[in-house]
């Protein structure tokens, strides 16, 4: 069990580590009800990392946030903590596409508690990282040891190298460099980040000696409390050092072969698919499907057969045409689009985003022309075309010159 109070004492944890990393280069912050950090140029720190939705139409902002990050807008992954708002959140999210990761642990301390009980060993020893030199060794064992690859740069690091509040370590063993660790602190608080050692140096207790260090540390400057958030393999070095468990890290991450089939609420009306179903046995071919698609308004504003491509188009329908768009935003977007989550923007989005709408059509063009159908959007609104055109390649058994081909039976 844990206390709102250590809740609290992590969640100030987090923001102080996120609104640090927001300090370096080619990373953009953003404070409100969802926080999270962005990178400019893909090469960095992103993560929501606070979400606080009260009131309102709750169903809509997590609907308008998972928009948000197809559009890219927001990062693909998010910290859920226990002061997350709404509280079942991860639940949710795991029914519109999001896998989520609880392996890790959610720490603090109260420094006064700590005891220092470390038996240095002389080939042992923790330095202060003052200069870009040491930083580049304790970049090169961070790339190494945690991040797999070179995530951040040194440059960005060096943005916060010699802030007031951030504080970095090097653990050395045998006079080589196999450990990091940092801390940040604000106020009466503190939180622990980046320890990784070397694999092969693992075990020999240079981690703990360089956390002892910053503990140590800290308690020199008044600091009251430390918290953390540990991976699976670090927990019981934590413990051993007085870190209580107070609740799950908790990470959900967009997954993106399922989000959009999971995450659009929109779909056809049952008598739209009906009435598809029915032209279809009654054509002789498709051009005739298509004409008799187009007569009754089934679908769109126009479909048509390509014969060489053996694939329909379809043109969507603008929303202010269908009662639709959005009244505060006259640009085509605003009055074409049919997205209520992202039609206030006045932005091009990625094409990928309009994904969803593809597989809106899928209810419809499954049953008649089966599962290897393939339909994707080929120009949008929304990436900056002044309408919505959406591809579906068949899966035609027989093509002959008259392009009639067989159809499936009900």
């Amino acid at each position: 069990m844990f206390s709102q109070y250590e809740a609290d004492i992590i969640e100030k944890g987090i923001e102080l580590s996120w609104m640090t990393w927001g300090k370096m280069r080619g990373e953009t912050l953003t404070l409100q009800d969802i926080s999270y950090l962005k990178s400019d140029t893909g090469r960095g720190f992103e993560r929501i990392f606070s979400i606080k939705l009260n009131g309102g139409d709750m169903d809509f902002r997590i609907q308008q946030m998972i928009s948000y990050i197809k559009a890219r807008i927001m990062p693909d992954s998010m910290l859920i903590t226990a002061n997350t708002k709404p509280a079942n959140l991860a639940e949710l999210l795991s029914q519109k596409g999001f896998s989520i990761d609880n392996s890790g642990s959610c720490m603090m301390m109260e420094i006064d508690d700590y005891v220092s009980k470390i038996p240095y060993s002389k080939n042992i020893s923790v330095i202060n990282v003052c200069d870009v030199k040491q930083l580049r060794k304790w970049l090169d064992i961070i790339n190494v040891a945690l991040f797999g690859c070179e995530l951040v740069t040194i440059e960005q690091f060096n943005d916060i190298l010699n802030l007031e509040n951030t504080h970095f370590y090097l653990g050395v063993l045998d006079e080589k460099a196999v450990t990091s660790c940092m801390t940040i602190t604000q106020g009466d608080t503190s939180v622990l980040e980046m320890v990784a050692t070397l694999k092969e140096y693992r075990r020999k207790g240079v981690a703990t000696a360089a956390i002892d260090k910053a503990l140590m540390d800290l308690r020199k400057k008044d600091i009251k409390t430390i918290s953390l958030r540990a991976e699976t393999d670090g927990i019981n070095v934590y413990r051993r050092l007085g870190f209580k468990e107070c609740f799950l890290r908790t990470v959900a991450t967009c997954d993106w072969d399922k989000i959009y089939k999971k995450s659009c609420p929109c779909h056809i009306e049952n008598d739209r698919i009906e009435k598809a179903k029915m032209i279809l046995s009654q054509s002789e071919d498709i051009q005739s499907f298509v004409r008799e698609m187009n007569n009754n308004q089934v679908i769109g504003k126009r479909i048509w057969y390509e014969p060489q491509e053996k694939a329909l188009y379809i043109e969507k329908m603008y929303a202010c045409d269908c009662s639709g768009g959005c009244p505060s935003n006259n640009t085509i977007i605003g009055q074409r689009c049919h997205c209520n989550y992202i039609s206030h923007l006045n932005k091009s989005i990625p094409l990928s985003y309009c994904k969803c709408a593809a597989v809106f059509f899928e209810p419809m063009f499954i049953p008649l022309f089966g599962e290897n159908i393939l339909i994707e959007p080929v120009r949008t609104v929304l990436s900056g075309a002044e309408d919505c055109i959406f591809k579906i390649k068949l899966d035609v058994k027989n093509v002959n010159n008259q392009f009639t081909f067989e159809f499936p039976h009900f």
